[in-house]
């Protein structure tokens, strides 16, 4: 019976001191394009005195993008006393700005930049210091490896590391190092014999001071990598960058002020193999993120004409204002320009060549590849806070990628990609004191794409236009493609939601490697008289059953396109007459 009663207390003890949560994300989706997933994601929080443990099991035979598994897929324990804190496990971690360490998970895209291993740390108010080691195995889908797929990774690396980080605050300056060096595996294609080892390393610092009126903050770093050289069993120098971030936020009494610039140089690679990372090493690393000179469209059409960051070598600023217009309505808007740092052309020997020397500014030069944005948005409230309304004006003009660029002392011919486009988002809504509520979202854009070509001639020009790639019912090019993304949706809180969606262009698009479309049109689409290769219409009903668990079922097709975050990029194939479900539980 004293065992018993002992038992018990122990038992009562261990599990009074013992906090455990936890969520369930699950989906399931299949389309008459053969898009088929079936994923779910389930994370628990388990909390006991100074321990907590993290642990995420997947479940997907596939999931939606990515390659699937089955099992346990992330840990980590964390040991936290005063100023110690220890990890053990997968971490995701930010140092400083990113320019050196920005590991993330980012399942929309399928980027995972995780590092596996031990993370120390050690914090106080004037001093801290960041220990990290561990390995980060990082998977893509690319078309310079073999076996590409838009939705599966084709090409891994592997990378074992270990850095530190660094700061001291004194008053209102803060200043700080950093160094992180990686040993990475590099395959050049797919037989382990060629595969390459690489030894990165990344030195930076930073430096910032904060009071009511400005905060600043910059931060530069130097890369080195080198090449393993068999003969001898060393490594050689093979390439080296560095780059400059900085950022001013200045706050007056009516609106705020922000300044971002930014400077990568972390490898110049040439048009042809600007975006290879198969056969180009010692560039940008997975793990780092750093900051963008641009801002990742919050709106459907906005986000898939993004400019796509050249992290390794790319020059811009950004300027933001935010401000009040009176209590219940403010404005925003920024001003975002970026290019190379170099202009580039073809020499007599027909390679690739850039000129000049690095530009401190954004250049114009369309063989620098420049991009430009514009927006603009007012918000607020009327009726007493029961109607929000939002309306903004976007204009982006982006040179994507040099194609070709040769010049004589008499004569200059360029093609280039080129992208622009004008996009007018509203969004309004109305609750009623009833709970019920109507909410509608409808962006309308005008879109220039294709290839544009320059011809010049004893200083004469013959040819400056675009080579448009949209096209009208009789094949005859038309200067751009007008397109329309709408939204209604009604719903009673906290009970369900039930939403429209309509995207729509005005021209038939090339697939460029896409899943064609369905050649059979949904129910949704025959019903309101839609043209099957111009429109994706769908229909989706959310509800939530407890506080806690959220049941969604959507019928109909999802356009895809392109999907950006973080400053990277990524093409989503689009979802053609089909279903998704998905359960959402938290406990």
């Amino acid at each position: 019976m004293k065992f018993l009663l002992v038992s018990i207390s122990l038992f009562s003890f261990i599990f009074g001191q013992v906090s455990f949560t936890g969520n369930v994300v699950s989906s399931i989706g299949e389309s008459r394009n053969g898009y088929y997933f079936n994923e779910s994601l389930i994370n628990t929080q388990i909390q006991f005195g100074r321990f907590n443990n993290w642990l995420q099991f997947e479940f997907s035979d596939p999931p939606e993008l990515g390659r699937e598994y089955n099992g346990l897929r992330k840990l980590r324990l964390e040991y936290l006393n005063g100023p110690l804190q220890i990890k053990l496990g997968d971490m995701y971690e930010i140092w400083g700005r990113g320019l050196i360490l920005n590991s993330l998970d980012d399942q929309t895209i399928d980027r995972d930049s995780g590092i596996r291993g031990i993370g120390i740390v050690y914090e106080t108010d004037a001093f801290n210091i960041h220990f990290l080691s561990g390995q980060s195995d990082y998977s893509m889908s690319t078309i310079y490896s073999p076996g590409y797929n838009s939705r599966t990774p084709n090409y891994t690396t592997t990378h074992n590391l270990y850095g530190v980080h660094t700061e001291w605050q004194l008053d209102s300056h803060l200043g700080g190092l950093t160094f992180l060096q990686s040993k990475e595996a590099h395959p050049v294609n797919t037989f382990p014999e060629d595969t390459l080892d690489i030894k990165n390393r990344l030195l930076g610092a930073h430096y910032i001071y904060n009071n009511s009126l400005i905060d600043v903050y910059v931060e530069y770093v130097k890369n080195w990598s080198t090449l393993l050289n068999e003969e001898n069993d060393g490594f050689t120098n093979y390439l080296d960058g560095r780059a400059l971030y900085g950022n001013v936020n200045l706050y007056f009494s009516l609106f705020s002020l922000n300044l971002e610039y930014i400077n990568y140089r972390f490898g110049t690679l040439d048009p042809l193999n600007r975006w290879n990372n198969v056969d180009n090493y010692g560039i940008i690393q997975h793990f780092q993120n750093p900051p963008i000179s641009g801002v990742i469209g919050s709106t459907t059409l906005i986000n898939r004409t993004s400019h796509q960051t050249d992290f390794n070598n790319e020059v811009g600023y950004k300027l933001e204002i935010l401000g009040s217009i009176r209590d219940d309505f403010e404005y925003y808007g920024f001003i975002s320009r970026s290019s190379r740092s170099n202009t580039w052309f073809i020499n007599n020997e027909f390679e690739w060549e850039k000129e000049g020397q690095p530009a401190i500014l954004p250049q114009t030069d369309p063989a620098a590849s420049p991009y430009k944005a514009y927006y603009g948005e007012i918000s607020g409230y009327l009726f007493d806070y029961t109607l929000h309304t939002q309306i903004g004006y976007s204009y982006s003009e982006d040179m994507i990628d040099l194609a070709y660029y040769s010049k004589t002392d008499s004569s200059k011919s360029m093609y280039y990609t080129y992208q622009s486009a004008k996009t007018i988002p509203l969004h309004t809504s109305f609750t009623f004191s009833n709970g019920w509520s109507i909410e509608a979202k409808i962006e309308t854009q005008w879109l220039k794409k294709g290839i544009w070509r320059f011809e010049e001639l004893n200083g004469n020009i013959i040819a400056d236009s675009l080579i448009s790639e949209f096209f009208d019912v009789n094949e005859n090019p038309i200067g751009f493609q007008q397109n329309t993304f709408m939204s209604i949706s009604v719903g009673k809180s906290p009970n369900w939601t039930m939403a429209f969606t309509l995207d729509k262009i005005s021209t038939t698009e090339p697939s460029f490697g896409l899943d064609q479309k369905d050649d059979s049109s949904n129910s949704l689409e025959s019903l309101l008289g839609l043209d099957m290769d111009q429109n994706w219409a769908n229909i989706e009903f959310v509800y939530n059953v407890t506080s806690s668990f959220r049941l969604s079922l959507m019928y109909g097709s999802l356009k895809g396109g392109l999907l950006c975050a973080n400053g990277v990029c990524r093409i989503i194939e689009p979802f053609e007459n089909g279903f998704k479900m998905g359960i959402t539980a938290a406990f």
